[in-house]
């Protein structure tokens, strides 16, 4: 268990990581894209978009990371041969 749940942290620590990089990404690419940035009557509200995307982006993708590691590696220690499982739990507690 404690196997599981270290790796899904190693994936939610990718997720902070990379996350933020591309809300940066994103952000800085639509600055360069809009027209009305950097224009004469921009308040600055496209330069403060960099700050403030990627703080916002890093908790939500770091959850989204520890998800996807923690499904992941339940996927992988799914049981392979499901009818035997079954005859398994079936048969739990008694005696052969």
């Amino acid at each position: 268990m404690a196997a599981i749940i270290w790796s899904a942290t190693k994936w939610a620590l990718w997720g902070l990581l990379l996350g933020p990089v591309l809300a940066l990404a994103l952000v800085l690419g639509a600055m360069l894209l809009d027209p009305r940035c950097a224009s004469p009557g921009d308040s600055g509200g496209c330069a403060m978009g960099l700050v403030t995307a990627p703080i916002a982006a890093a908790l939500p993708s770091a959850a989204l990371g520890f998800a996807f590691g923690l499904a992941a590696q339940i996927w992988r220690r799914r049981p392979r041969d499901w009818a035997l499982t079954v005859r398994r739990l079936r048969d739990w507690g008694r005696e052969p």
